[in-house]
């Protein structure tokens, strides 16, 4: 599981004088904190919304990927999160992102059944409709696609937080805030995700910039209603790389134009 987009486990420890025991992990320290508390202290440029964005997607690639064991490593089987949310992405010092939290995580080995798993489960808000409708899929890539359609969740908070659009950036809401409050419950999810499928709603000003245009449309194709529809993180990864290259390539050719050419 060692990835540079997947936070470093170092160890754990029992502790045995308190009641219950309890077990503590030990991981790698990020100063930055979580992507949800940066997000609500600091607005984002273009360039830092594209380093946070594609690290995030390569590290969830990753965690879904199947990579065949090979003489030097084990297999690493595909896992899904199964609550992927800001609050579980962490900011390295250089904005890089990690994926943090892997309490609900599911494991897939090869030829084996998901086994005895509840299906609703997770952090309300993300939840994709198919788990608030409680009509799950029990296979492997129906669990990847639930993490896909949160991650559209996250990159619409990053989205939203950003300046390279030129006008005013408003305050930090948690996704759906603003429709349902900061404490929706089961029946209002379940009411307007899947029976109004209600998402955050796109500014219109996000639109303006090729960039954030882009990852609008790459969002709408992660939280899709229909489940099969969604991207694969591959996807995401693949399109949040193209969305950056092609704004370095559109900076490069502005920053190298001469004012004398368009005379």
């Amino acid at each position: 599981m060692r990835h540079p987009n997947i936070l470093e486990f170092i160890g754990a420890e029992k502790h045995i004088d308190s009641s219950p025991t309890s077990y503590w992990l030990i991981t790698v320290y990020h100063n930055r904190g979580s992507l949800c508390d940066y997000l609500k202290a600091y607005t984002v440029t273009w360039p830092e919304l594209c380093k946070i964005a594609e690290s995030m997607a390569r590290g969830l690639m990753h965690l879904h990927e199947e990579i065949p064991a090979t003489k030097g490593e084990q297999l690493k089987p595909a896992i899904a999160h199964r609550d992927f949310k800001s609050k579980n992405v962490l900011l390295k010092q250089d904005l890089t992102a990690c994926i943090a939290d892997f309490g609900l995580a599911l494991i897939f080995q090869p030829g084996k059944p998901c086994g005895d798993t509840h299906g609703q489960v997770g952090t309300r808000r993300y939840m994709a409709p198919e788990v608030l409708e409680g009509a799950i899929n029990f296979t492997r890539d129906a669990f990847l696609r639930i993490d896909v359609y949160a991650c559209g969740l996250v990159l619409w908070e990053l989205v939203s937080r950003c300046s390279a659009h030129g006008g005013p950036v408003p305050e930090y809401t948690l996704p759906f805030e603003s429709e349902l409050g900061p404490h929706p419950n089961l029946d209002e999810m379940q009411d307007n995700v899947v029976m109004k499928k209600l998402r955050p709603r796109i500014n219109n000003q996000w639109r303006t910039h090729p960039g954030l245009s882009a990852m609008c449309d790459t969002m709408e194709e992660c939280w899709d209603h229909d489940a099969e529809a969604r991207l694969s993180s591959s996807c995401v990864m693949e399109r949040v790389s193209q969305h950056t290259r092609y704004q370095t390539t559109q900076l490069l050719i502005e920053s190298n134009t001469d004012p004398a050419d368009n005379v």
